[in-house]
């Protein structure tokens, strides 16, 4: 490591002159390709009084703290008051995205190096963020880092470090024993199996693509976060299982993995996200917030064990799920719904009081949308998100593979499928007061969507007898963003209402 050394747990730093050339604003710019700031406004007798300059340092470095440091740095060059500025922001973060993309890794190392060892004098840092591609020759450095980071009493740190087959990064020893920890989140990154894990502080909790991390050794760090309250699991294939009976545990986030089993008592809000091959059985009895947005991998996408076991699934969670308060529900699991529903079998009656719809309101959503608010009788909120996407395969029905009836009903799905839903909503609707609709282009980006979406909304008007209010958000168009409104005004206002209060509501952002 250049101007400086680290042995025994502690830094030695030589202070002289050339230390703050070597890596001043100026070796940054060129070195980086960064663009030289513009200085001819610079205040002086003849020109107006630079206020930017006169505020307090927390302000300054506030601002600076929303820059990428190699910007950050930059600022130096300014002005006396700016030289040392930089030195001061709180939060450390370097990604190979910013201005390293046409450099070798070797450069990002070197930049990361001279950077904390400039900070050397630092009392703390509040967030020590790294992402770029690793290469086991760098795991002395990472090493490095992270200890100056625990140093200097870090609480949060962001390792992405993404990698080819050469070796997957793992967390040093002595990253597992932290009192001032607070947010750890390990993308591409492993741990020791068997680690002693002491982290007292940690409240969250994100591993991606560890494939080392099996029920013991999640259980092992379970135990060492003691005020634990989110854990994020991402695509770690060989967890099984999940057990905890943590009570500060609240929020869990599964995305990608393949777990059969999850129990724990406490936890309020799950998440169930991207794709698993297994089947789950849930033992969650304090839970209020739920969101399925995934879809099951199948060998033959199609085939009747597909649907059957698609439907068990889904059949299986939204009984175990009924007395949330909040179920938001994805695309993929929205279309299984629809099968069932073509198949005369319902959704088990559930008490949630608000329901969020991630859908396209293509024609194989709409039996599935039906199927879910029949079911639900103590409806109060209902959203409808036409922008968040669950993957992207959809349920496919074809003659060949014996669904030849299903096949013909899902032809014959259209524009007016919602008429003949009319009367079976009826008893859904009683406690709805609030629908809002989230789209970028409610009317104009799919016109046939808008259609099936504005025939539900007629249904809802119709029928919704406590009604409040229909939101409708829209993101800004040039195009035809105000003639959006207008058309979708006027439909709306035509339809007759239930609830003579009722507002419709636009907003753009």
């Amino acid at each position: 490591m250049e101007d400086g050394s680290y042995s025994g747990g502690s830094w030695s730093y030589s202070s002289n002159s050339s230390d703050y050339d070597t890596f001043s604003s100026r070796s940054v710019r060129r070195r980086y390709d960064l663009p030289t700031p513009d200085c001819s406004h610079r205040p002086n007798s003849n020109r107006e009084e630079d206020r930017i300059s006169d505020l307090p340092d927390l302000i300054l470095i506030q601002i600076l703290s929303l820059l990428p440091l190699t910007d950050a740095i930059v600022t130096a060059r300014l002005s006396k008051r700016w030289r040392f500025l930089w030195k001061m922001v709180p939060n450390l973060a370097f990604s190979h995205s910013d201005h390293y993309s046409k450099r070798r890794p070797s450069d990002m190392i070197s930049f990361i190096d001279k950077a904390l060892l400039l900070l050397h004098e630092r009392s703390a840092i509040n967030k020590f963020s790294v992402e770029f591609d690793y290469r086991p020759k760098f795991q002395s450095a990472v090493d490095v880092w992270l200890h100056v980071a625990s140093e200097k009493n870090v609480e949060e740190i962001y390792l992405d470090l993404q990698q080819d087959w050469s070796g997957r990064y793992k967390l040093p020893k002595h990253s597992y024993t932290n009192s001032s920890l607070v947010k750890l989140t390990l993308r591409d990154c492993g741990m020791q199996p068997n680690a002693v894990v002491s982290w007292p502080s940690l409240k969250t909790l994100s591993i991606s693509y560890d494939g080392e991390l099996n029920d013991n050794s999640i259980a092992n760090i379970l135990s060492g976060c003691p005020v634990l309250e989110s854990l994020e699991l991402r695509k770690c294939v060989d967890l099984s299982r999940l057990n905890t009976m943590s009570a500060s545990l609240k929020k869990l986030t599964i995305r990608s993995c393949d777990i059969r089993q999850i129990s724990a008592p406490k936890v309020e809000s799950l998440s169930i996200l991207g794709s698993t091959e297994k089947t789950m059985s849930l033992d969650l009895p304090s839970l209020l917030h739920a969101t399925l947005n995934f879809e099951l991998r199948i060998e033959k996408i199609g085939s009747k064990d597909s649907y059957i076991r698609s439907g068990r699934l889904m059949t299986y969670l939204l009984e175990t799920l009924h007395g949330v308060d909040e179920l938001t529900i994805g695309n993929w699991c929205i279309q299984v719904l629809s099968v069932l529903d073509v198949q005369k079998m319902t959704c088990p009656t559930t008490t949630w009081k608000r329901l969020i719809l991630n859908a396209r309101f293509s024609r194989w959503d709409l039996p599935g949308i039906a199927n879910l608010l029949r079911s639900s009788v103590s409806l109060e909120t209902l959203v409808i998100n036409m922008n968040q996407q669950s993957g992207r395969r959809e349920i496919v029905l074809r003659e060949e593979d014996g669904y030849k009836k299903l096949y013909q009903l899902y032809e014959k799905l259209d524009d007016k499928y919602w008429n003949s839903q009319d009367g079976a909503l009826v008893n859904s609707l009683q406690s709805l007061k609030t629908v809002k609709i989230i789209d970028d282009n409610v009317y104009h980006r799919y016109a046939r969507h808008s259609e099936r979406l504005l025939g539900l909304l007629q249904v809802i008007l119709k029928n919704a007898r406590m009604l409040e209010k229909v939101v409708i958000c829209t993101y800004k168009s040039p195009n035809h963003g105000s003639l959006n409104n207008m058309e979708v005004a006027q439909r709306l206002l035509s339809f007759p209402k239930a609830s003579p209060t009722a507002v419709i509501l636009f907003y753009k952002s």
